[in-house]
């Protein structure tokens, strides 16, 4: 999630609106406008529902994400240049297209940034080009962490991710990271770190 901090606002106040909504609709309707109350009840209390789930999981995103910028709970931190990940990038999509669950959890951004980008993982979470993600080694069907070794250039992280559906079952898809010749003794760190303990 990218700027968890203004979409937990922009929630919070999607839900106070949404609350607002309903009043209003009680309003109306003792005054004798039951269709509008109506409609304005629906839009309300939909709005309301909806959004109070969402700020609460983009605040929790944006608490985590102040703590990690902070440098509380941190594993490792690397950069990556510009030219690494231009190569990422293309290999990511090249990767992606060989499973539904290789497609990256991230939004990976068409444009490179000139400055390179940023990656700090901590103890269940990181931030890779300002984008904030829960990570664990292990997905709810059992897939593990995966390091990409060479020829993989630069090499990858990939962190299995699962989103459980409403109608049952779950989206299952990868978080890929990349990490940098220089970096190689970081992302082991954070690979032993995430890797089940039980793996052979």
């Amino acid at each position: 999630m990218r700027n968890p901090l203004s979409k937990a606002l922009w929630s919070i106040g999607l839900v106070v609106l949404g609350v607002g909504l309903v009043l209003l609709a009680i309003v109306i309707h003792d005054r004798g406008s039951p269709t509008t109350a109506a409609i304005l009840g629906i839009i309300g209390l939909t709005l309301s529902v909806i959004f109070l789930f969402t700020s609460l999981w983009a605040l929790s995103s944006a608490i985590g994400y102040t703590r990690l910028m902070s440098g509380k709970n941190v594993i490792a931190r690397w950069h990556v240049s510009s030219g690494d990940w231009d190569r990422f990038r293309a290999f990511d999509q090249i990767r992606a297209a060989e499973q539904l669950w290789l497609r990256n959890d991230m939004r990976v951004r068409k444009q490179t940034p000139l400055q390179g980008v940023d990656v700090i993982v901590g103890r269940g979470k990181i931030i890779i080009d300002g984008s904030y993600h829960s990570i664990a080694g292990r997905s709810f069907d059992g897939r593990q962490i995966n390091w990409l070794n060479a020829p993989v250039d630069p090499e990858c992280i990939e962190f299995p991710k699962s989103y459980p559906r409403s109608k049952g079952g779950s989206v299952d898809l990868t978080l890929r990271v990349p990490v940098p010749a220089f970096a190689r003794a970081e992302g082991v760190r954070v690979f032993e770190f995430y890797r089940p303990k039980d793996r052979k």
